[in-house]
């Protein structure tokens, strides 16, 4: 029996794999998010795995198709998302205003400031 390019391309027991980290990380991310939009935060830094266990599949391999799968699930939820990679950890900032937003609540607090009487 010979090996065919779509039998390596279509592992099921390996996308079974990716996909159960992709939902176990996106999963910790939406807590993530609640936690932080129930303490009145507009954003939140989420530390992810950077070591994965993939069989045929190595680990930067694996990194690039997992935080692919994040970000595009993310930003499809309209999230503003960046992403800080190192040797040594992931982290994921996510933001759920736009930056336009952030800066009208800049100027609201700044002319609060500047209104206000202190006693």
């Amino acid at each position: 029996m010979s090996v065919k390019a779509n039998s390596l391309k279509n592992n099921s027991s390996k996308n079974k794999l990716i996909q159960k980290e992709i939902t176990s990380i996106l999963g910790s991310i939406d807590d993530e998010i609640k936690i932080s939009y129930d303490k009145d935060d507009y954003s939140v830094n989420v530390s992810v795995p950077i070591t994965f266990s993939i069989p045929y599949m190595s680990n930067k391999n694996a990194q690039r198709v997992i935080y692919s799968k994040i970000l595009e699930s993310l930003i499809s939820r309209d999230f503003n998302v960046k992403i800080h990679l190192s040797d040594d950890k992931t982290i994921f900032n996510i933001t759920w205003l736009s930056d336009e937003e952030k800066k009208d609540i800049e100027y609201q607090n700044i002319l609060l400031a500047k209104y206000t009487i202190k006693q």
